[in-house]
């Protein structure tokens, strides 16, 4: 049978064919979520509508771009399936077949990676997991046909199996770090023989799949990706605030033992040596008498019991209790304050990231509609002073998006210090303005919660608290001290070594001991008056907060109320300037509309969108304040 010619490639394939290689390239370069159709007809410098006349929406882009890089692999299977191949030669012949395709298309590995990191709900991550479970199925029905001839196991066929998943992770990674050229050309044939090899020992085949195993942490490592919740999480677990006060917690739940140690009895030891190398001596009747022995020896075991301090022990206990109890508030205060902060930043950079990417569109919009201009101008359709306007409206868009990049770096910065991470730490956020949609709610309930959640409102009453019973234990000056003692005496003299029985004595005591304070100079009734007036300060704060809490909770409920409506308002504002946008830009092309008007569309979608995006942030932004401000 003659074999039919080669159709001859039409302008619309080229056309076709060039829109499926910038749409891999961009989607290699930002993943397939972050190219838009605009993005790519910006690449292009062709308009929207030529590019839905091959294509009626971007998943039947992404699905061609996908098929039409995948084609060499339906080919690829009738060549390893021919018969006569060893499983080497067909390994080999996979392995190469990657790496030329690698090596083909540079921008195939970033792809790959960027489609695996894609949500698994996407359409190109579901073709990609068809497209690997077809292939595998076709590797396994192969080596199971040829199992009997190459001496293949079960456990053989699945090891092969992942060893040739690791082998094309690895060229994956290789030539997305170091670039394809670094993969040497006989390193499929090394591979493949010692996958066949391994196959037939299975010690061999356990450490090449140990080195499997390993290969995917290699993959792993890069941005740290975080989403708000992940953020907080690490906030919690490395800013130095909050290490401070969960130390400061620790501090003062051991000040409660130390004053429980109080009320125990209290038990000491004591000894002492005495050399007298003159001995003492004493006149009595005009004669000298002299006393005592070259060595002396004394120790005594005390045992000390308070019975009544007028209250001081007891109240010491129930103000270390409040120290306790005023330190896990303390903590709760840093935890929540560094979560807010930490959502608020996060959601600062996400603006700043939106913000930045509507400054880009709106850059390419202008260069898209100076492209326009110099064309018409060269039909002799425009004039030039009207490519210099354009021009000058290019000019003038180039810094605000320069500033929206710098604002988003700057963010990000702050958001590592926030999160206790190196500046020059990879970081990139998964999440969005996905704040679950929640009216403000009653404020006179919202009210109540803040009083009784609020750790900052907790812990002053605790600080008043303290310094109540700060006035028992200064009137306990006043109060009579009641002690119980015993001691157990050992003396002893002798003139060399240690004294025999008869050098020694020992003596027992035991008694209460009872002290009256009777004049202090008034120290003690200025210390009670000093106490009750900290304790009036206390109680004049605790008043100011419960009054600052509540304008914090209805500044926060003004807050998310006016986000969410301009929210509402907002929603639909920027499709319908985006459609005004490509009437303008028809009608433009047609001679119907002035460049005026053009550029009007334009700087109309671009507020529209800064006014959309800004909505969700403060809605996001006015949440994480309306749940700090109720201790949440």
């Amino acid at each position: 049978m003659k074999k039919a010619p080669p159709q001859k490639s039409t302008k619309g394939d080229k056309t076709r064919r060039r829109i499926l290689e910038t749409a891999s390239a961009m989607m290699a370069e930002k993943g397939p979520d972050g190219v838009s159709m605009r993005d790519i007809s910006g690449r292009l410098k062709i308009t929207k509508p030529v590019l839905y006349y091959y294509f009626k929406n971007k998943d039947e882009l992404i699905k061609s771009a996908f098929l039409e890089g995948t084609k060499h692999f339906e080919d690829f299977h009738a060549e390893i399936s021919r018969p006569g191949l060893t499983l080497e030669a067909r390994l080999e012949r996979i392995f190469a077949s990657h790496l030329d395709f690698i090596k083909r298309y540079p921008d195939m590995p970033k792809c790959a990676l960027k489609i695996m990191a894609s949500p698994s709900a996407g359409v190109l991550s579901q073709m990609a997991r068809d497209l690997k479970h077809r292939n595998r199925k076709a590797l396994r029905e192969m080596l199971i046909a040829s199992a009997a001839k190459e001496g293949l196991s079960k456990t053989g066929i699945d090891g092969i199996l992942h060893m040739v998943s690791a082998v094309i992770g690895y060229f994956l990674i290789e030539a997305r770090e170091k670039g394809a050229e670094s993969l040497p050309k006989d390193l499929p044939s090394k591979l493949a023989g010692l996958i066949c090899a391994g196959a037939k020992h299975m010690k061999a085949l356990l450490a090449a799949l140990f080195l499997a195993s390993a290969l995917p942490a290699h993959a792993e490592t890069g941005a740290l990706s975080l989403t708000v919740d992940a953020a907080v999480r690490t906030a919690l677990k490395n800013n130095a605030t909050v290490r401070v006060a969960e130390d400061t917690r620790l501090i003062y739940k051991e000040k409660v033992d130390e004053y429980w140690g109080s009320v125990y009895p209290q038990l000491s030891a004591s000894g002492q040596y005495t050399r007298n190398i003159e001995s003492p001596a004493f006149f009595f009747g005009g004669n000298k008498i002299k006393s005592g022995l070259n060595n002396a020896y004394a120790a005594s075991l005390d045992l000390n019991q308070v019975l009544w301090a007028g209250g001081k022990v007891s109240t010491g206990i129930r103000m270390a209790r409040m120290y306790s109890g005023a330190s896990d508030e303390q903590l709760k205060t840093a935890r929540y304050g560094i979560s807010r902060a930490v959502k608020q930043m996060y959601y600062a950079v996400l603006l700043a990231k939106a913000l930045a990417e509507i400054q880009k569109e709106s850059l390419d919009l202008a260069n898209q509609h100076l492209d326009t201009i110099k064309a018409r101008y060269k039909e002799g359709m425009a004039s030039d002073l009207a490519v210099l306007r354009q021009q000058v409206e290019v000019s003038n868009t180039e810094p605000a998006l320069t500033k929206a990049k710098n604002l988003y770096d700057v963010g990000l910065t702050d958001l590592k210090n926030l999160l206790g991470l190196d500046p020059e730490a990879e970081l990139s956020l998964s999440d969005g303005f996905e704040c679950p949609p929640q009216g403000p709610g009653d404020i006179t309930g919202h009210y109540r919660e803040a009083l009784t959640s609020r750790p900052e409102y907790r812990s002053m009453k605790y600080q008043l608290d303290l310094y109540t019973e700060m006035i028992r234990i200064e009137r306990a000056g006043h109060y009579p001290y009641l002690s119980a003692y015993a001691s157990r005496q050992f003396q002893g003299q002798s003139d060399s070594g240690f004294p025999r029985a008869a050098g020694q004595s020992w003596s027992t005591t035991a008694g209460l001991r009872l002290s009256l304070p009777l004049f202090s100079g008034g120290a003690v009734a200025s210390k009670v008056a000093q106490a009750g007036m900290q304790a009036g300060i206390a109680r004049t704060n605790l008043a100011e907060l419960e009054r600052k809490i509540k304008i914090e909770v209805k500044k926060a409920w003004l807050g998310i109320s006016e986000a969410a409506e301009r929210l509402k308002s907002q929603t639909a504002a920027v499709e319908q300037a985006r459609k005004a946008l490509e009437a303008t830009e028809v009608r433009f092309k047609n001679g119907l509309s002035s460049q005026l008007e053009l550029n009007d569309t334009s700087l109309a979608l671009n507020r529209s969108q800064t006014l959309y995006t800004q909505a969700r942030h403060d809605v996001c932004n006015a949440d994480a304040q309306l749940k700090w401000t109720l201790g949440k």
